[in-house]
């Protein structure tokens, strides 16, 4: 079995799988692994890449499909309500010939559909803009006449066996097996959530790590940040780690909180709909021995009962969510993301960058006492100024601080002689300064700089490796040799800084005769004087505490999964006060071995997760949907894609890799806990807009579709007319355009909101039970007490109960988007309120207005009329509110 066509057998894990694989090609032996590739270390020729172009593909991993405006606009009308109406558009152009009512319900569907149209592909075009440009071209080594020859080629066509060269700010493009290594120092942060570089090095890997962290191996998409490197390439495209990872999101993502309960609601009310209009045609069809009114009359009632501006109004709701958080630098890429924003209760989140700076800084410089020094300060700074070619991150932290704190006053006006570069198994370097000048300072802590014939070498690095070069320590200006003791007393400092979250380096000097041999040798980092330890950290951003404080007075319990180390990841979560009691992270090894059951316990007790692989991680936040919590989760790296993808909202940032984006719902366009918090209360306005929406519909709907049957048993007519069905949904439609801007009370947005179809359904029985009472008791007023019981006072019946069941819908918002008293406690935005009050007046005025007319659908009522109307809708907000505190009572919300 070659190399390339090795597959994953079913007993392992994918996660595992694709360590383990990586596992294996660092464990190969420089030949063996060419042998394999059938390939040399001068590369392979041009025929040779043609044919394995051919066989494995282009080294290609766009994941984000280019689409038209037609697709969106196809897309659009995809809604199961939207269809309803587009069928009994049709139904009532076809078979009633009513153009007026067609045009209606028509406009109602496309109206939805432009909203949703607009939003998703304003969105895709933002998406295309942010897209990254990718590296463009990579150099690979050929054979050629005199030799191996150096060549550009388009990344696209790198293959299996190619042999690629790297240098300082190139991203490895292929995953690389190293042949050759010098300072080679490589950012993996993508794949692991650590900020520091790792050295790549050369020679068979036998250690059982993350494939990140193999000595050997670079993964495509890593960025290197300085030395030098030549490779063979094993794996491109598809195949490689990245494809690997990335091929875990190309599958349709998981149907989210907001998904499941819309789909389950909306099959609910499409059998609720069909049911009842096969019930209005059969009692009216047996009843009035009309079939054709009968049938007229159902598909009325039909588009009577759908809640038509349900796709308008959740579409609407989430475009102005959508606005609102672009205002806030954030791209929407799935506007039900925004709903399952608000829905969350549990986020997870990297560390890196999202509660930290994403940017070491120095923090300390000690004695072996833990007391601050300057001199050990002067001495890392001369260090780092002095040596040459790329500085590392150690380097420019060193150096930033300096600058800031102007150390060049005591420890600049040298002149480097010479220096010994970095390498891994030194993992030290040092420098050689002299002073031509004379040059000194006062200060007292330059006692150990160069006088004029003199030279100092200065050595930094690696705690223990500075350690092994020390014979003598410095302590208070005194020098002893060094003791076990003092050994110890070292170890404990750097142990109690580790254990703080920070990376802690050596640093250590001796002077030396100017007249000594000019060649330096590592050899000579020998007989130094250790003088203490510089600390570094990445630190917490400054609002990542108050962010974190935020999220949990929101109801919304925060998990840090990271692939970093426990203890720095420890560290971070107790500066940014996390409610932790403690916790010890659960790391990827811990992970590895356990079942689903038993990892299903310890994500539901445990915070802290550190070294994960991504498929852990994927894994973790699996577990967490798995227990019932509406999960969100924060990221920006290769490892993060496949748990952006299974979350119910994925968000990643602008600058994040391409394969975390494609996964991502939401692209923010600054990394922020505190954008995410604004999110979360957006998404929950949101959330209470649609809900309110829906229950007033249903409960509406329900209600009077309930009384038309009654109606229809009992009536010698019908109780009303097909077209005043439709001009009273459209009014009352036209009253609801205005709730995506309602205001949302306090109370409700204190914590996270799940959808609940059981809920809508208890709801819609309760309030629409309580407008049929009102309905029927409208039925006799008219029926016994206004006398309007004959085929010729049938309009009066009809025109009486269209006013007052369009204006108690209507006035019925104004106690339903609350659980508060109306008005008193609680006011509407006034949008929602010129809505309404339009929407009053016109239910009152239609009546006057068509009555002259020649139509046979209106008459004006009398002024006794509105008398018993006013006197029923008093009694009917009285007897609401009273509903509504036995409601909240036995269902423990209201919406």
């Amino acid at each position: 079995m070659g190399l390339m066509d090795e597959k994953i057998t079913s007993s392992v894990s994918k996660s595992e799988g694709v360590e383990a694989e990586f596992r294996g090609i660092a464990a190969k032996e420089k030949g063996e692994l060419l042998k394999e590739l059938s390939c040399s270390d001068k590369g392979i020729s041009d025929d040779e890449r043609e044919e394995r172009l051919e066989k494995y593909g282009y080294n290609d991993l766009s994941a984000n499909q280019k689409h038209s405006w037609l697709y969106f606009i196809v897309h659009s009308f995809t809604d199961a309500f939207i269809l309803v109406l587009l069928v009994l558009s049709l139904v009532t152009f076809v078979v009633e010939k009513d153009v007026v009512s067609g045009v209606i319900i028509l406009a109602l569907a496309c109206m939805s559909a432009v909203i949703r149209f607009v939003q998703d592909y304003g969105s895709y075009l933002d998406m295309q803009k942010l897209k990254e440009m990718e590296h463009d071209t990579v150099r690979i080594q050929v054979p050629g006449e005199n030799g191996p020859e150096v060549r550009e080629v388009p990344v696209e066509e790198v293959v299996p066996g190619d042999i690629q060269l790297i240098g300082s700010g190139d991203i490895v493009c292929g995953d690389l097996y190293l042949l050759e290594s010098r300072d080679l120092f490589v950012s993996v942060s993508a794949f692991t959530g650590e900020s520091i570089p790792v050295e790549k090095t050369v020679g068979a890997d036998l250690r059982n790590v993350n494939a990140a962290e193999l000595n050997n191996i670079c993964l495509g998409g890593s960025t290197v940040n300085s030395g030098t490197g030549l490779g063979v390439v094993v794996r491109t495209g598809k195949s490689s780690y990245l494809g690997k990872i990335s091929s875990t999101i190309h599958t349709k993502k998981k149907e989210t909180d907001f998904d499941r309960s819309l789909a389950k609601i909306t099959r609910i009310l499409i059998t609720y709909m069909v049911v009842v209009v096969l019930f209005v045609l059969l009692i009216n069809g047996l009843v009035k021995k009309n079939w054709l009114e009968a049938f007229l009359f159902a598909i009325s009632v039909a588009v009577g009962i759908t809640p038509g501006m349900l796709p308008m109004i959740v579409n609407g709701t989430l475009a102005k969510g959508a606005k609102f958080l672009a205002k806030k630098k954030t791209i929407v890429k799935n506007m039900s993301a925004i709903q399952n924003l608000g829905a969350i209760d549990v986020l997870c989140t990297d560390k890196t960058g999202t509660l930290t700076m994403d940017n070491v800084i120095l923090q300390n410089y000690y004695d072996i006492n833990g007391e601050e020094s300057h001199l050990v300060l002067n001495y890392a700074w001369m260090n780092a100024y002095y040596s040459t070619g790329v500085k590392n991150l150690i380097d420019r932290a060193i150096l930033a601080y300096g600058q800031e704190n102007d150390v060049n006053k005591y420890a600049g006006g040298y002149v480097k002689t010479d220096e010994i570069p970095y390498d891994f198994e030194r993992r030290r370097m040092s420098v050689l300064v002299s002073n031509p000048g004379g040059m000194h300072l006062d200060g007292g802590v330059e006692e150990l700089l160069p006088k004029p014939n003199e030279e100092v070498l200065i050595t930094k690095g690696a705690l223990e490796s500075v350690l092994e070069c020390c014979s003598r320590i410095r302590v208070k200006g005194e020098y002893n040799n060094i003791s076990e003791a003092d050994l110890d007393r070292i170890k404990a400092l750097a142990d109690r800084l580790n254990q703080e979250g920070m990376h802690v380096i050596g640093v250590a000097a001796k002077k030396r005769s100017i007249d000594a041999p000019t060649v330096f040798h590592a050899e000579d980092e020998n007989d130094l004087t250790f003088l203490g330890i510089v600390a570094f950290l990445d630190p917490p951003k400054p609002d990542a505490k108050e962010a974190i404080h935020g999220l949990y007075d929101a109801g919304v319990h925060v998990k840090v999964i990271s692939g970093d180390a426990p203890v720095v990841v420890e560290h971070v979560c107790k500066l940014v006060g996390m409610r932790t009691d403690g916790q010890k992270a659960i790391t990827g090894s811990d992970i590895e071995n356990m079942s689903d059951e038993a990892l299903s316990s310890v994500v539901e007790n445990n915070d802290i997760f550190a070294r994960l692989s991504p498929m852990q991680k994927k894994r973790v936040v699996d577990a967490i949907r798995k227990n019932g919590h509406v999960v969100g989760y924060m990221g920006d790296g290769v490892n993060d894609a496949p748990s952006l993808h299974d979350a119910d909202v994925g968000i990643s940032v602008d600058n994040a890799t391409d394969v975390a984006k494609a996964s991502a719902d939401i692209i923010l366009l600054e990394k922020s806990l505190t954008v995410i918090l604004n999110g979360i209360y957006e998404g929950r306005r949101i959330y209470g807009n649609i809900l309110k929406y829906m229950k007033m519909a249903l409960s509406g709907n329900f209600g009077n579709v309930f009384s038309v049957l009654i109606a229809s048993i009992f009536l010698p007519f019908l109780p009303i007319l097909p077209l005043q069905i439709l001009i009273q949904n459209l009014i009352y439609d036209f009253t609801q355009i205005a709730i995506p801007w309602d205001n949302v009370d306090d109370e409700f947005l204190q914590g996270p909101h799940k959808w609940n179809s059981a809920s809508l359904v208890s709801f819609m029985n309760v309030m629409g039970g309580v407008s049929s009472v009102f309905d029927v008791m409208t039925f006799l007023v008219l029926w016994f007490v206004l006398g309007y019981n004959t085929l010729g006072m049938q309009n009066y019946f009809q025109t009486g109960w269209f006013v007052e069941g369009l204006i108690s819908q209507i006035l019925i918002v104004q106690f339903i988007r609350t659980a508060k008293r109306p008005i008193i406690e609680s006011r509407c935005d006034a949008r929602l309120g010129l809505a309404s009050a339009l929407g009053i007046l016109a239910a009152i005025s239609i009546p006057f207005i068509f009555d002259r007319t020649s139509n046979a659908v209106f008459t004006k009522m009398p002024a006794e009329f509105f008398v018993f109307l006013i006197l029923i809708l008093v009694l009917y907000s009285v007897t609401i509110e009273i509903v509504k505190k036995f409601y909240t009572r036995k269902y423990g919300a209201w919406l």
